[in-house]
């Protein structure tokens, strides 16, 4: 092999995996929509990518709140979470959502949760100013994963720790 065709090979192969190393190269933040989270939990949900944007998505005056995550001016995760009656079930009101988001399994997260392929939703009885509700939260994934299972174990993590941490963010006592 001559010497310029083996720098030329080098040079290619450089020049190929540059690509497939690109790494987070922001900050993954310590709070999602004001609420303290460990960056290690929410990291594995975020991509690849230079610049990251957190931003509300709801002013609902208590009752829902709201924040999405862009990469590279991409909407990757909305999140939103809600005080709802003690009588609704919010998983059957958002069913159609979680079947679209892929195949929806029950999870022993707080009274009650749901992992999909691309979304998480849990809830958990609490007292708010005196009276009895649910406080619901949920993590939507915008682009599906090739890794579903590692995927669904990383949505069930997070929303484990950020059900309870939100919930006594917005004043809900179990």
């Amino acid at each position: 092999m001559s010497r310029r065709y083996a720098i030329a090979l080098v040079v290619l192969l450089l020049a190929g995996t540059a690509g497939c190393a690109q790494g987070q190269e922001y900050a993954v933040p310590g709070d999602v929509c004001g609420v303290e989270v460990q960056p290690a939990l929410l990291k594995p949900l975020l991509p690849p990518g230079g610049s990251f944007n957190q931003s509300k998505t709801h002013e609902g005056g208590g009752d829902i709140t709201g924040c999405a995550m862009d990469v590279d001016k991409r909407r990757e995760l909305t999140f939103q979470a809600s005080l709802v009656a003690a009588d609704l079930d919010p998983l059957e009101v958002k069913s159609t959502n979680l079947l679209r988001a892929g195949n929806p399994q029950k999870a022993d997260i707080g009274s009650d949760a749901r992992i999909a392929d691309n979304a998480a939703m849990a809830y958990s009885a609490c007292t708010y100013k005196g009276e009895p509700r649910r406080y619901v939260v949920e993590l939507w994934v915008q682009e599906p994963s090739a890794h579903v299972n590692e995927r669904r174990k990383d949505l069930a993590r997070f929303i484990t720790a950020y059900l309870p941490a939100a919930q006594k963010a917005a004043g809900c006592t179990p």
